[in-house]
């Protein structure tokens, strides 16, 4: 690898520090929830406000742009085919509330620019896009041709992608930003299951983990009103001491006025949000090539009387979706209650940890951050999940500063956070990483 071509880039990156700021917050200030479908806006006005605004600077770049017209762009470095993708996504989930800053104005405080995905997916996309733009003005010269890819539909069923691998030509090789450094080679699988008793509940009215207020549950008996709260969680992440629906139904349970015929109702939902391993209802399997399964009690809704209670499971190769369908059906007929509904998010997968590719990646990312971590596989989802020959590759943006209150500053939490110095550090591995490349089969 050429020494001197990397102390340039690394003093471009160095300089470039007001430029991620300026774009991050350029990319955050766009509210990029899921909206509903227009013509030309499959995920609504704002992820594609963010695609329109990701090709505009890539056409005052000058890279070749592309609009798939599914809910995807690209900017490439040069006018073919790319061979090497890397895939962010403009997307992000409902804000909730308790926030301290305000969620799309991307507030800068301590080196870090707050926001609702400032760090998932924001902030990264803003690296790689000047990153390349460091490349560009360098001239530097790959034998291949990478592309910033740029998505709208990731965090809720990476619909986007799917249709882009249907339609068009993926790259050889896809690299995901959207996780930790080193080199993320596989990934469990994720389902929801949502199961409603059978009939409805007497003078009892559940909601719970709604996407307006993702920690919150409450409830209605007879007149009387019930609230719980936990700090919201990534799904892939649950608290093995329980959430928002385990406090709440530790109170309706303890109510005289509860009907009995419905104790077995609520029972089961106490029960799913505490067993997080899946040990009490057979779920759990002994895995060597991921981490366990994983089980979250995320949302109830009480339509026509009967709530409705979906669960989020990743699930690792040990296992299949059948398999926990099947076993967790059996235990909720028991409780009173049916199956709703079965969407499988996705399929878990595995690629080989030995891969040149794989070894040469995480060997790179370590030496930058100091680490001697192994290649791991993902609790998340992220676009590798739907990609052919896809590997996560950091970013680790994620920095809270020490002046933030629990819970706060988190992905997919509140006051959301990314470190600026996190993403120079990444952009430097990234360009280690393109370069390597540039010298290997692949």
């Amino acid at each position: 690898m050429n020494a001197e071509l990397l102390q340039q880039i690394d003093r471009e990156i160095e300089n470039a520090y007001e430029a991620l700021v300026r774009d991050t917050i350029k990319f955050v200030r766009i509210n990029s929830v899921q909206g509903e479908p227009e013509p030309g806006a499959p995920y609504g006005k704002g992820p594609k406000e963010v695609l329109d605004t990701v090709l505009e600077m890539g056409r005052e770049a000058g890279f070749y742009t592309t609009d798939y017209q599914v809910g995807v762009v690209s900017l490439a470095m040069q006018d073919a085919q790319p061979d090497l993708g890397i895939w962010l996504h403009g997307d992000v989930v409902p804000v909730g509330d308790g926030w301290n800053y305000p969620a799309f104005e991307g507030i800068m405080h301590d080196g870090c620019v707050i926001g609702r995905g400032a760090t998932d997916n924001k902030g990264q996309m803003a690296a790689v896009f000047n990153l390349l733009k460091i490349f560009k003005k360098l001239g530097v010269s790959l034998n291949y041709n990478p592309a910033m890819y740029v998505g709208s539909n990731e965090e809720t069923g990476m619909e986007d992608v799917k249709s882009f691998v249907t339609q068009y030509t993926p790259p050889r090789l896809s690299l995901i930003p959207d996780a930790d450094f080193p080199v993320g080679y596989g990934g469990k699988g994720g389902m929801n299951l949502t199961f409603r008793s059978k009939n409805p509940l007497h003078g009892l009215k559940i909601t719970a983990g709604l996407p307006d207020s993702p920690g919150k549950a409450e409830a209605d008996l007879l007149g009387k009103h019930f609230l719980a709260e936990t700090p919201p969680r990534h799904t892939a992440y649950p608290d093995p001491n329980g959430n928002m629906i385990t406090l709440l139904m530790e109170q309706l349970l303890e109510e005289e006025t509860l009907a009995p015929e419905d104790v077995s109702v609520l029972q089961f939902f106490k029960d799913v949000s505490l067993d997080v391993a899946g040990k009490k209802f057979g779920l759990y399997v002994p895995t060597t090539s991921m981490k366990p399964l994983t089980v979250f009690a995320k949302t109830i809704e009480t339509k026509a009387g009967r709530p409705y209670l979906t669960i989020n499971f990743r699930y690792p190769v040990e296992t299949t979706a059948e398999k926990i369908v099947q076993q967790l059906s059996l235990a909720a007929e028991r409780a009173g209650l049916e199956l709703a509904d079965t969407k499988i998010c996705q399929h878990p997968y595995l690629l080989d940890v030995n891969n040149p590719v794989v070894q040469t990646l995480t060997a790179i990312a370590n030496e930058i951050t100091g680490s001697d971590a192994a290649p791991y596989t993902l609790s998340g989802c992220a676009y590798s999940h739907r990609l052919p020959n896809a590997l996560a590759f950091g970013m680790s943006g994620n920095r809270i500063p020490a002046d933030f209150p629990a819970g706060h500053g988190g992905a997919h939490g509140k006051d959301e956070t990314v470190g600026i110095d996190r993403l120079q550090r990444a952009m430097k591995i990234y360009a280690r990483a393109l370069l390597a490349l540039n010298e290997m089969e692949w």
